[in-house]
């Protein structure tokens, strides 16, 4: 399988990809991807560390207006979330901060976001401005592959490219720990959601 439209990411330096079974079509899953987001429908991490960013780590390390509020993932389809396209902004923080831009859509097939805004937060505010600042960006796919009458595979894909490449390299291990546990959860509060929807 190849990354849905790798020109976003030509030179990728992480390559990080995640699959769960789900025992539905994939037009069961879809509505629930297209309403990710901060405040919207959430990342569907169900476990205590969803709250505990929200509320304890981002303040240590983003400014106040970066923030943002802790608000439970959604247990249900929203409507009015429900028409996204591509252009379409995908919040994962307070306005003015990180977001992805929806740049690829398939119904029932793929959802593509490109982000370079979460660059911002990753350094100590004095690097900024300097030629230390960190920049770069990444795409996250998700991916429906239906591989029986009622099962399918819920691919999650991230690649990134981060500058300075030292400093990048130096977090690597960290980025891959942090985006692994987040990965695993969101796919699994997207099954238990889907399927527990059917039921």
């Amino acid at each position: 399988m190849q990354f849905p439209n790798p020109n976003f990411i030509k030179h990728p330096m992480l390559d990080l990809r995640y699959k769960i079974e789900i025992n539905a079509l994939p037009a069961d899953i879809f509505p629930w991807l297209k309403q990710v987001g901060y405040h919207r429908g959430g990342w569907y991490i169900d476990t205590w560390w969803d709250e505990f960013e929200q509320q304890y780590f981002w303040p240590k390390v983003v400014p106040a207006e970066a923030r943002g509020t802790y608000k439970p993932p959604a247990d249900e389809i929203l409507p009015e979330y429900q028409a996204l396209t591509v252009g379409d902004i995908v919040p994962d923080g307070p306005p003015g901060s990180a977001y992805y831009e929806v740049v690829e859509l398939k119904e029932s097939t793929l959802l593509l976001l490109y982000a370079t805004t979460h660059f911002n937060y990753v350094a100590p505010r004095f690097l900024y401005r300097t030629p230390y600042a960190p920049h770069g960006a990444f795409c996250w796919a998700f991916i429906l592959d239906q591989v029986a009458e009622d099962r399918t595979h819920l691919i999650s894909w991230w690649r990134a490219e981060g500058y300075p490449k030292l400093g990048f390299y130096l977090f690597k291990p960290f980025i891959s720990i942090i985006d692994g546990a987040h990965q695993r959860e969101i796919l699994k509060g997207i099954k238990r959601r889907v399927e527990g929807f059917q039921n």
